[in-house]
């Protein structure tokens, strides 16, 4: 019976996808772990004999290779044939990942050793481990140039790292106890691989080039965003596609792959921030329970700064230093699969730190025409530069100012109306960094003296009746009687709302009446307008003194 004969192009994708066979998860009961197996392909002038004398670590075991893959003639063979040759029978050398990139608290450790922190360019060696804090991350490239990216709160045990026939295979196998990796698998890079990453409650072969496998005790979760995986667990396999998730629980079989979310609208995400902490409000994405943010220094994401998780409101981190940075964002459904993820670009210019404003405060009322300004210091920050305006925008500016103290008097008389003042931080060198938020306030002139001149006064011999114009709006009336100019004591106070006051009083002599205008609002009061009164006596006492005459 004639086999039959996959064409070159179908062939060529077939060796592909066997060259990026990646397998995850500890062995579960009733699915095969698959050997590394190499395959050669053959070239013009080979013979079986001179690649074994190459790649074997017994030349003279090639009459098994010769076998098992059939060979007819030893010295003849067509080019383009594919061996395979299992791993075991290839010389083999050490193959360390490298730890490319760190951001945060990473340590590693050598065997059950004491952990040491890590450092960017050290290799890792069989048997050794990395851990990642709860705010980092690590770039690891493998030997076969793969990467894997992991997040925060991640423990990575390498069991295997080896190279076989001269660096075109490469066999590493590790173990991802907890935490998230990113793996990323060049399809076009050259030679064999066979990676597999164990978990602890599922196995999952992996034919594509860029997947997310997530775990801890209880489950492990993978994503699928290029090619296919097959994910297994208690006996029974799914098919993982392109843009499709799986959960496999401990116990449990994994759960039919299902879409994974869509990526989101970022449109309309802030692009620059000049205030901390950064936030980011989350847009709607149907089926979103929760979302993951992730911050790095450009699109590539080789390494994480930043992480969070958050609801349905927003998304903050707290700090970053100036400069350019891109937000990677997805959805969780309630599975807690996450899904595709989208991409935002932003710039974060916060420093120097502007100093706060203190006085006038954000919607203070003040009266004086030449206010006193104060602000906060800032640490290492040389001067101030300070603006007033009627817009708040600053389109146009009433003062501009630098300085290097914190307080400040204007020189001028400010418009009376709502108006607007806001500073920023320069470091020695010149440089400034962001405005402050603008604070808002009112210049409102205090009440003007009232005018006697156009008021009407009665004495009476029990009380003194005044007639004025009404008052200003949000202004009232206040009439004070003394016996001392200073108006203190008061000996009667009244209020008027429409100008008609009312001072009842028994007594004569010579008193002092003070009329102020008062603001409604907040109570300030303008200069007392003070005149001399003498009340008449009373008319009992003219009787009290006729009474002897009248005896």
């Amino acid at each position: 019976m004639t086999r039959p004969v996959l064409p070159r192009p179908a062939l060529a994708l077939f060796l592909i996808l066997l060259s990026s066979v990646i397998f995850l998860a500890r062995p579960v009961t009733g699915l095969a772990e698959e050997a590394p197996v190499w395959r050669y392909t053959v070239k013009p002038g080979d013979t079986l004999i001179a690649i074994a004398g190459r790649y074997l670590n017994r030349p003279e075991q090639w009459p098994r290779v010769q076998n098992s893959n059939r060979v007819e003639d030893p010295y003849r063979m067509r080019p383009g044939t594919v061996l395979r040759i299992p791993a075991t029978m290839l010389r083999q050398s050490p193959g360390p990942a490298r730890l490319e990139k760190l951001s945060g608290t990473v340590r590693w450790r050598s065997g059950e050793g004491e952990w040491q922190p890590a450092s960017p360019g050290q290799l890792l060696g069989i048997g050794s481990a990395l851990e990642t804090s709860g705010e980092a991350s690590a770039l690891i490239v493998l030997a076969d140039g793969s990467r894997m990216l992991i997040a925060s709160s991640s423990l990575l045990k390498f069991d295997t790292l080896s190279l076989y026939a001269d660096g075109l295979m490469a066999d590493t196998r590790v173990r991802l106890e907890r935490g998230q990796a990113d793996v990323s698998v060049d399809p076009k890079a050259p030679g064999t691989r066979h990676l597999m990453i164990r978990t602890p409650s599922a196995q999952a072969v992996v034919r594509g080039t860029q997947f997310r496998v997530g775990a801890d005790a209880e489950q492990t979760r993978e994503e699928t965003l290029s090619g296919q995986v097959t994910v297994g667990a208690s006996g029974r396999q799914v098919l993982v596609s392109r843009g499709q998730g799986t959960v496999a629980r401990a116990g449990e079989t994994p759960i039919r792959p299902v879409p994974l979310l869509p990526a989101a609208d970022l449109a309309g995400l802030p692009t620059r921030f000049e205030h901390l902490p950064l936030r980011f409000p989350l847009p709607s994405l149907p089926g979103a329970r929760q979302w993951r943010g992730e911050i790095a220094a450009d699109d590539s994401f080789s390494l994480i700064l930043l992480e969070k998780s958050a609801g349905r409101d927003a998304l903050s981190f707290a700090d970053l230093p100036n400069g350019r940075y891109a937000l990677r964002l997805r959805g969780i459904d309630d599975r807690g699969l996450q899904g595709i993820d989208a991409l935002h670009s932003f710039v974060v210019f916060a420093r120097p730190f502007p100093p706060g404003l203190n006085s006038p405060g954000d919607s203070a009322t003040i009266r004086s025409a030449t206010p006193r300004f104060a602000w906060g210091s800032v640490l290492d920050v040389a001067r101030y530069r300070i603006q007033v305006s009627t817009v708040p925008d600053f389109s146009t500016v009433l003062h501009d100012v630098t300085l290097s103290e914190s307080t400040w008097e204007t020189p001028q008389e400010l418009p009376a109306g709502r108006l607007y003042w806001r500073a920023h931080s320069l470091l020695p060198d010149g440089s400034s960094g962001p405005w402050s938020r603008p604070a808002a306030f009112d210049y409102k002139p205090g009440p003007g003296p009232v005018d006697l001149g156009r008021s009407a006064l009665q004495v009476e011999r029990d009380r003194l009746e005044m007639t004025l114009p009404a008052p200003p709006p949000g202004l009232f009336y206040e009439a004070v009687l003394s016996a001392d100019r200073a108006m203190i004591p008061a000996l009667v106070t009244v209020r008027s709302d429409d100008g008609r006051l009312l001072l009842p009083w028994e007594g004569s002599g010579s008193y002092f009446l003070g009329l102020r205008l008062v603001d409604l609002s907040d109570g300030t009061a303008g200069p007392f307008a003070v005149q001399r009164i003498d009340m008449p006596p009373s008319r009992l006492w003219m009787l009290l003194l006729l009474l002897p005459l009248m005896l």
